[in-house]
């Protein structure tokens, strides 16, 4: 496990600072997506089950 002492220091200037946040929102927007992809997935899904429960529905 490293230690503080061992560890390469990161020197946060304006410009790395802004490219991690960049980085950083681009994962998160990613993971956004990925998430309201499931959920219309699993509406959608559902919403088809109930509807082939509904009497003569062949």
């Amino acid at each position: 496990m490293p230690t503080p002492e061992n560890t390469p220091q990161q020197d946060w200037t304006p410009e790395t600072r802004d490219a991690f946040r960049r980085k950083k929102r681009g994962k998160n927007l990613a993971l956004l997506a990925v998430l309201v992809g499931f959920v219309v997935l699993v509406y959608i899904v559902a919403i088809v089950r109930m509807g082939a429960n509904t009497p003569g529905a062949s």
